[in-house]
C-alpha cells in the first residue's frame, strides 16, 4: 500500500493526514516533518512495505520536498524507513524474529536503567512516576488499552530519562522505536492485567527505593512482554512458530 490517492490515503482533511495540511514553521521543518511522519508510521496506519511519497507528504504539510526528504533520511537512520535505490522510501518491514531479539537486548538495557534510576530518582521525578502509575490505574480499570499503552510508554521513558545515563537512553529510544508497532499490537491484543501487575511491581520497588528489586522487576516485565507478543501473534496466526 503506497501513500497515494489510489489507495485512499490522500492529503485531504478526512484522511489520516487530517491535520497535516497546516503549514509547518521554523525552527526546524525537517524535525517537524519527522514528527508528523513518525506519528503516521507508529500509529499503525501505514504498514511495513508501504511507500512514502515525498511529493504528497510535502503537499500535505505545505512545505517543499527538501525538508520531507531530510525527515525521511532521519527516519531511515532511526530504523523506521528503508530507502530503496530508484524506487523511493518505504516503511521498514520489521521481522518478528528481529523484534524478539530486541526484547532480549531491551531486557538488559531496561534492567540497567531501572537500577540506576531507582538510585538517582529526584523527588520531582518520583512525583511524575507516581502520577503516571495512578493514571495507568485509571485507564486499566476502564479497560482503555489505547490510553494505557501511551502511559506505558511514558512510564518506561520516565525511568530511562532519570537513569542519569544518556547512552542507555539513546539505546532504549532506538530499540523502542523499532518495536513500537509490535508493542502496541501486544498490549491491545493480550492481557493488559499481566502488564499492569508488572508495572505495579516495578513501581513498588521504586517506592521502597530498592534498586536491585527494581532491576529484577523491570527485566521480568520486558521478558514477559516478549512472551505475550509471541502468544498474541500465534492467536492471530496459529500456524506461526515464533520461537
Amino acid at each position: 500500500m503506497s501513500l497515494d490517492k489510489k489507495n485512499g490515503l490522500s492529503d485531504k482533511k478526512d484522511g489520516f493526514l487530517g491535520k497535516a495540511d497546516q503549514s509547518l514553521r521554523s525552527p526546524s521543518l525537517v524535525d517537524l516533518a519527522y514528527d508528523r511522519i513518525e506519528a503516521i508510521i507508529l500509529s499503525g496506519q501505514l504498514k511495513g512495505g508501504d511507500r512514502l511519497n515525498d511529493s504528497q507528504l510535502a503537499r500535505a504539510f505545505s512545505i517543499s520536498r527538501g525538508p520531507v526528504r531530510g525527515a525521511l533520511a532521519k527516519l531511515a537512520e532511526a530504523g523506521l524507513v528503508d530507502h530503496i535505490p530508484n524506487r523511493g522510501a518505504f516503511v521498514r518491514e520489521i521481522d518478528l524474529h528481529d523484534v524478539l531479539e530486541i526484547y532480549e537486548v531491551r531486557a538488559a538495557i531496561e534492567r540497567a536503567s531501572a537500577k540506576a534510576a531507582c538510585t538517582n530518582l529526584s523527588d520531582d521525578a518520583w512525583r511524575q512516576l507516581e502520577a503516571c502509575i495512578h493514571e495507568m490505574d485509571k485507564w486499566y480499570e476502564k479497560g482503555d488499552n489505547e490510553s494505557y499503552f501511551k502511559l506505558n510508554l511514558d512510564f518506561h521513558y520516565l525511568i530511562h530519562q532519570n537513569s542519569g545515563n544518556s547512552r542507555l537512553m539513546e539505546l532504549y529510544e532506538r530499540y523502542s522505536r523499532e518495536q513500537r508497532l509490535f508493542r502496541h499490537f501486544s498490549v491491545v491484543r493480550s492481557r493488559m492485567e499481566d502488564s499492569h501487575h508488572e508495572h505495579k511491581a516495578i513501581f513498588k520497588a521504586f517506592q521502597k527505593r530498592d534498586p536491585e528489586a527494581a532491576a529484577n522487576a523491570m527485566e521480568r516485565h520486558v521478558l514477559s512482554a516478549k512472551s505475550r507478543l509471541v502468544q498474541a501473534v500465534k492467536n492471530v496466526d496459529p500456524e506461526l512458530s515464533a520461537v
